[in-house]
This record gives C-alpha cells, sequence and structure tokens, in this order.
C-alpha cells in the first residue's frame, strides 16, 4: 500500500534533509576548530572524503524513498550496502 507524496511535501523532505546536512557541518566545523586541528589535514583525509560521500547517499536514499521515487527494495538495498561497507571499513581499519 503506496501512497504518493505531494511536490509540496516532497520540496519540504527536501529542506529538512539539507538543514540537517548544513548544522551537522556546523558543528563538524565548530568541533575541528575548537579541537585546533588542521583544516587542511581534515580536507585531505581519505575518512573525510567517505563520511561526505556516505552522508550525501543516505540523505538522497532517504528522501527519494520518502518521496516515492526509490522502490522500497532499490531504497533497502542501498542503505544496506552502505551499513555494510561503512562497517567493513571500520573492521578493517581497527585490525
Amino acid at each position: 500500500m503506496s501512497s504518493e507524496l505531494s511536490p509540496q511535501y516532497i520540496l519540504w523532505l527536501s529542506i529538512l534533509a539539507t538543514a540537517g546536512l548544513a548544522i551537522m557541518w556546523a558543528v563538524f566545523w565548530f568541533a575541528i576548530i575548537r579541537r585546533q586541528e588542521s583544516v587542511r589535514d581534515v580536507l585531505l583525509s581519505p575518512a573525510f572524503f567517505r563520511t561526505v560521500t556516505v552522508m550525501g547517499v543516505i540523505a538522497a536514499t532517504v528522501v527519494l524513498s520518502l518521496a516515492g521515487r526509490l522502490a522500497d527494495n532499490i531504497a533497502g538495498t542501498m542503505l544496506s550496502g552502505i551499513v555494510g561497507y561503512v562497517l567493513g571499513r571500520t573492521l578493517g581499519e581497527t585490525q
């Protein structure tokens, strides 16, 4: 049982996702500055690019799924793939 969302609701979902990402970025950069870490080192870190990519894909997948533009099985596959990737990278780095 699937119901289509109105274009206005989809717009608000997109704005909410964008605002959430913006708040997370503000907190992230506040923490970097507060800890007096090198911004250059953070930006050149491979972990930084992985994190940015994962955040973007998750936000896009959730918004598209809630908007009914992605089938549930595709959204689930994408999100489970991201979880597997992140957990695999985490386990690989701790060994």
